[in-house]
């Protein structure tokens, strides 16, 4: 099956609220077979149950839930009530983006040996503030995880080695259009790599702190008001535009449609 295919429209798959939060959400279906499915994912949920967010929805929690009910379109895409699809690799959830499921323990197994083995690229694109000299930069700093709060931190005497190659596509005035890219990701690498690098991403509320963007900020002689003014995007400003298998085959998740605006309001005003 290729969904991405001119001849097809994107096949979706329904999540009712409160499944995903209190907002009803259809998902684009990125890849079905071997075993494997590619799912977009929308900002706040998480994939796995994760005990840095315990109140956020889960994505195979609420995939399970519909296949133990037999919905109709999962079964017309060949899936069986008795699956117990599982994340084969987790993602922070201020980031969107594709994720990719495993259907049965051994495709699981398999797909996260190869993770294991960086047999995997995972491509993001974000929108930044400052950075370094230069258009093209990595950073392998090691990562731990804090020992009592939901928090990841730079440490050379118990972190662990990580690699994020990052690259300015774009500028946009005061703005970046950054790609990101690494083979194995760790909770929260991107923020935590880029602040250390000198790039502030907008939402990155816990480690670069840089405030989301309103078009108030950006386009000259707005009216409105700005009391009721929503930001241009409410999450943190990257997603997970693709994530490569093998040789052959990745999976690419379209941008989050006001991320999307975002951007094209900072081209034309930034």
């Amino acid at each position: 099956m290729d969904p991405d295919s001119p001849r097809t429209k994107p096949l979706q798959i329904g999540f009712p609220a409160p499944l995903l939060g209190d907002e009803n959400h259809r998902l684009q279906v990125l890849h079905l077979g071997g075993g494997l499915m590619g799912l977009e994912r929308p900002a706040g949920v998480v994939m796995n149950p994760h005990p840095w967010y315990p109140k956020l929805p889960v994505l195979t929690d609420a995939l399970r839930v519909q296949l133990a009910q037999e919905k109709p379109e999962l079964m017309r895409l060949g899936l069986r009530p008795d699956m117990q699809p599982r994340a084969v690799f987790s993602m922070d959830p201020q980031i969107a983006g594709v994720a990719v499921l495993a259907l049965d323990e051994a495709t699981a197994e398999a797909a996260r040996n190869r993770l294991g083995s960086q047999l995997y690229t995972l491509r993001f694109q974000f929108v930044a503030l400052g950075g370094p000299d230069g258009d093209a930069f990595d950073c392998d700093l090691p990562l731990a995880q804090h020992f009592s709060r939901p928090y990841s931190l730079v440490s050379h005497q118990t972190g662990k080695k990580t690699l994020t190659q990052f690259r300015r596509l774009e500028q946009m005035g005061r703005w970046g259009l950054w790609e990101a890219v690494t083979q194995y990701y760790r909770p929260d690498q991107l923020a935590l790599h880029a602040t250390e690098s000198g790039l502030r991403i907008p939402g990155d509320d816990k480690y670069g702190h840089e405030p989301l963007v309103f078009l108030s900020q950006v386009k000259r002689k707005w009216q409105g008001d700005k009391e009721t003014e929503p930001p241009l995007y409410g999450s943190m400003a990257v997603w997970l535009s693709d994530v490569r298998l093998d040789d052959r085959s990745a999976l690419s998740c379209p941008i989050p449609p006001r991320l999307g605006n975002m951007i094209r309001q900072l081209r034309k005003h930034g």
